[in-house]
């Protein structure tokens, strides 16, 4: 695992913010298929709407407990309007308007890392997918799965470009080194090194614009959230995950949502 950073620029291509039409926001995973209809019910959707400016963009987000949903940082865009579709695979999704103010972590620093806990208004009935368990996390070559409505297909040359799908597409991808991404954005000087990431490739398989805040998950249970990757070309690279397994991240996580104790007793009783 590493410590990394991508810029706005670069989170921007997977929130898949734009000015025009519903059309152009939803892309897909490239290399996935249509996630089985008793998976990824816990898959949320966000919403981020400018009614004023007729702007809206989409991520995906992860339900973790009745009432929080963990996504990226980037998929908040101040000033515009949070919506959650609740269930959106395999439907029909509930809408929700989101009314308090999500919660970033933050480091020692002051410094603002790219993943965020989005509170329900409410409680819901929705399936949740369990938090991960640290001592049993995935290690490199190990195969994990991601969904999102990102792009299904790329260029001639693997150039990103859009695409559109209704249907949650889900993918298994390797986790691996971050090095190769790493020098592609220390080129194109868009790392600061920060956060801590894995990441994953697979030949024919990779995220795109809307797959941001979706969950990398292993044996059931969340270990990752998208958060970006080579912001040109498709499969050429590794894709970026939020490390959840990192302490401050887990433990931020568990406190946030009102589980820190639970979770405190069951390291305990574990020796």
């Amino acid at each position: 695992m590493v410590m990394a950073s991508l810029t706005h620029l670069l989170f921007l291509l997977c929130v898949g913010v734009t000015v025009s039409t519903v059309v152009d926001l939803h892309k897909r995973i490239i290399g996935g298929v249509g996630c089985g209809h008793n998976d990824r019910h816990y898959h949320v959707q966000l919403r981020m709407v400018d009614k004023i400016k007729g702007q809206s963009g989409f991520c995906g987000g992860s339900l973790i407990s009745d009432q929080w949903i963990l996504t990226a940082a980037h998929c908040l865009i101040p000033g515009w309007t949070m919506f959650a579709y609740l269930r959106v695979h395999p439907g029909p999704a509930r809408t929700v308007q989101i009314t308090d103010s999500p919660v970033t972590f933050k480091d020692r620093n002051g410094k603002e890392h790219d993943i965020m806990l989005v509170k329900l208004p409410s409680k819901t009935q929705t399936q949740t997918v369990q938090l991960p368990n640290c001592r049993n996390r995935p290690k490199l070559g190990a195969t994990v799965q991601i969904a999102g409505h990102g792009a299904s297909t790329s260029g001639p040359n693997n150039e990103r470009q859009p695409g559109y799908t209704a249907t949650l597409q889900c993918a298994n991808t390797n986790l691996v080194e971050c090095e190769d991404l790493i020098n592609i954005l220390k080129r194109i000087k868009e790392y600061d090194g920060h956060e801590q990431w894995m990441c994953g490739q697979k030949p024919g398989v990779d995220i795109c614009k809307g797959d941001s805040g979706g969950g990398v998950v292993y044996q059931n249970r969340i270990y990752g959230v998208i958060v970006g990757g080579n912001p040109d070309y498709t499969c050429t690279s590794p894709a970026a995950f939020m490390d959840i397994c990192h302490k401050p991240y887990i433990q931020w996580i568990k406190r946030t949502i009102g589980k820190e104790n639970v979770w405190l007793k069951g390291l305990i009783s574990c020796g």
